[in-house]
């Protein structure tokens, strides 16, 4: 049974603005859940600090204390209404909590382990003042290179279009052995996006991601049936339901449900089903900390991939590469690739160990 519910707030301000296409980051943050059964076993959540997120996952594990885990992630999900990014955590720490229980991987109480190891791509930090976006980018490319990373996504989008361009032709021919992406993050016009995707497919980009606005995903379509690089795209999207009708649509030929936006890992693999049965394919998004890169790994290790997939639709791990001590400080044995891999862990629950001292050193509120 639940004994205590906490929800904290993480924040961690940055040493410089992270600087994306359309907008720029000066902290780091996110709301974790703990919580604690009465053998003393704990479980681990985390969503992204967007309105009303930290109240709901306070409202929804208020009522866990004395209840079965199983039988409240059950109800959860059932409950319709819900705020799906706090769902995210909240039945993320009652699967971290249910898995411990069982002395099992979280991935198991959803179905058989099909892979051990998965290879992550690094999700760029952004653009970095002061510097041209190619000698950033190369720059960057040369570290996470250095690091073990064999894929990088590059963000893009804040500067004129053809520069760009130009810039991403050269960095990828200065590291041909990185396979590449690019994040457009809804900078580009249906035009641009166009001029664009056909520059990317002649570098040998694998996709490109959500160039036009996200307000819009409908716009999507007609734009992936133009492409001859694959379209991804749909991160924000909370649920089969507001996914289903982009799917059916072509909106993407590559979905990134977010375990954390969601509704869990459960809520990710409902999406990756209704992709598949829409002839479409998934790799997860995940842009936060350590705990949610846990639960994502434990998604990657289930996540069906048919014989005969195409190459993109590799089940890969983002892997933000920013500054952030939310990722790189909450797990007693950090995440990293090791020879352009990530090894899935198979200790019980996420499979990470928490610092519930970096948790108090790095927590706002309560």
């Amino acid at each position: 049974m639940i004994e205590r519910t906490d929800v904290l707030v993480l924040t961690h301000r940055l040493s410089r603005t992270r600087l994306f296409s359309t907008g720029s980051n000066l902290t780091r943050d996110s709301v974790v859940v703990r919580l604690a059964d009465r053998d003393g076993l704990i479980g681990w959540g985390e969503t992204y600090l967007v309105p009303g997120a930290a109240e709901a996952c306070r409202s929804m594990t208020d009522g866990l204390p004395g209840r079965d885990p199983d039988e409240a992630v059950a109800e959860l999900t059932a409950r319709p209404g819900l705020h799906r990014w706090a769902l995210g955590a909240v039945t993320m720490a009652l699967d971290d909590l249910r898995a411990r229980a069982r002395g099992v991987p979280a991935s198991a109480l959803y179905g058989p382990r099909l892979r051990d190891r998965v290879r992550p791509y690094a999700s760029s930090r952004g653009y970095v003042a002061g510097s041209e976006p190619l000698d950033a980018w190369h720059e960057e490319a040369a570290t996470m290179a250095a690091e073990g990373f064999g894929a990088m996504k590059l963000r893009i989008g804040r500067y004129d279009l053809a520069g760009e361009i130009g810039a991403m032709e050269q960095v990828a021919a200065a590291f041909p052995t990185m396979t590449w992406m690019a994040d457009g993050n809804g900078a580009y016009s249906l035009d641009e996006s166009r001029r664009l995707g056909a520059a990317l497919d002649a570098f040998g980009f694998r996709w490109l991601e959500e160039p036009l606005p996200t307000d819009d995903y409908a716009a999507y379509a007609p734009l992936a049936r133009e492409l001859t690089i694959p379209l991804a795209g749909g991160e924000i999207l909370e649920s089969t339901r507001t996914a289903g009708p982009f799917l059916a649509a072509g909106s993407f030929d590559l979905i990134q449900p977010d375990v954390s936006i969601c509704g869990g890992i459960g809520g990710v693999l409902e999406i990756a089903r209704a992709a598949a049965g829409a002839g479409r394919w998934t790799v997860p998004h995940a842009c936060s900390g350590a705990i949610a890169m846990a639960a994502t790994l434990q998604i990657l290790a289930i996540l069906d991939v048919p014989p005969g997939a195409p190459a993109w639709a590799e089940p890969l791990l983002e892997f933000d590469v920013g500054e952030n001590p939310i990722r790189t400080d909450l797990a007693t044995i950090p995440l990293a690739p090791v020879d352009g891999w990530m090894v899935i862990p198979d200790a019980p629950g996420l499979g990470i160990e928490v610092d519930e001292t970096a948790v108090r050193r790095l927590a706002v509120a309560a």
